[in-house]
């Protein structure tokens, strides 16, 4: 029996630019770094609360440090673990999976192996990712598609009265493979029909969450209008009827502080694709040790938004890389493979 002690402490992470959605404006995102120690090793995790689902970062280290800890006197049955935190009730899934990722971490590290190597991941590389560019002054667009001439795939934030004029400026500066994201910014279906017309005219290849999450009936209209791939975002949790998603998109984005749990994570995907959805792994504003475990489960998915700890000025640890064609693969570490940047 191992004797386990947490520690968990804020994590802020200052934004290189403010960062807007249709919903709210950041120029820090307000982390939690979480550490499970035991037998002189260390396993790190990170949580990245979001208001949209009634998290912040200090109900994250209220539910932490309220957690009983000897659900974890046998580490290697994970499921049991998961099984005690959902037993802590719903909600509050950043700071959960924050805890199971420091404890896969600790096993990794533990048994000195990579965590892809314990799952008999067939490659420790993924998919290609996107670069993000969110919702700014129309003046300042041609300069952010710029700093991101790296990436071959921009995913721009929509949701605004001024979504045709972000597209044609972005247009203006390049023609590279385009995908966006309203988070539920379209209300009406006759404006998310009006914008998938707009938007299949200029190499969009994705739309995420085009309307509220409340609006299955019209969503499903819109898929089956859409020749553009429609993604689940706020409509997917992983609590939900992946039968009904199906209905009303063609994809699902997994991510992990909406799931709650990496291992969890993998089981959707199986889900997903038994229902003929497509399978994208995102990620909130998160520093490389979050977006490492995210990358862990890219390695089973067809889409990846793994830039988070590129949005932010200084990104704390070293973990996920790019290679030549911006896939993503993992360090070949044990655990998650993260360390401290130096």
């Amino acid at each position: 029996m191992f004797n386990f002690k947490i520690g968990f402490r804020p994590l802020n992470l200052p934004l290189r630019h403010t960062f807007t959605i249709s919903r709210w404006s950041r120029d820090t995102a307000a982390n939690v770094l979480v550490e499970l120690e035991a037998d002189g090793i260390t396993g790190l995790g990170e949580a990245a609360p979001n208001a949209r689902y009634n998290e912040s970062q200090e109900s994250c280290m209220a539910w932490l440090g309220a957690f009983d800890l000897s659900a974890l006197k046998n580490p290697f049955d994970v499921e049991a673990v998961l099984r005690a935190m959902d037993a802590t009730g719903p909600g509050d899934y950043s700071a959960k999976v924050a805890l199971e990722m420091a404890l896969y971490d600790w096993i990794g590290k533990k048994l000195q192996v990579p965590l892809y190597d314990l799952w008999n991941a067939q490659s420790r590389f993924g998919p290609q990712t996107c670069f993000t560019v969110g919702i700014d002054a129309t003046e300042k667009l041609p300069d952010r598609v710029r700093e991101a001439a790296r990436y071959p795939v921009l995913k721009i934030k929509l949701g605004t009265d001024r979504d045709e004029e972000i597209i044609n400026t972005i247009r203006s500066v390049t023609d590279k493979p385009i995908w966006v994201d309203a988070n539920e910014g379209w209300k009406t279906l006759d404006r998310a029909k009006q914008m998938v017309s707009f938007l299949a005219d200029q190499n969009v290849q994705m739309i995420e969450q085009p309307m509220p999450s409340s609006m299955k009936q019209e969503l499903a209209q819109l898929k089956a209008y859409s020749p553009v791939i429609t993604m689940a975002d706020e409509s997917f949790t992983g609590r939900e009827s992946v039968e009904e998603l199906a209905a009303c998109f063609h994809g699902i984005n997994i991510k992990l502080m909406k799931t709650g749990s990496i291992r969890r994570a993998l089981q959707m995907i199986h889900g997903g694709r038994r229902a003929g959805l497509n399978i994208m792994i995102g990620c909130m504003i998160e520093s490389s040790l979050a977006n490492t475990a995210a990358a862990l489960v890219s390695l089973w998915c067809d889409y990846a938004d793994l830039d988070g700890h590129l949005l932010i000025s200084e990104d704390p640890y070293v973990g996920l890389q790019f290679d030549e064609d911006l896939k993503v693969y993992l360090p070949e570490k044990s655990g998650l493979g993260v360390e401290l940047r130096s």
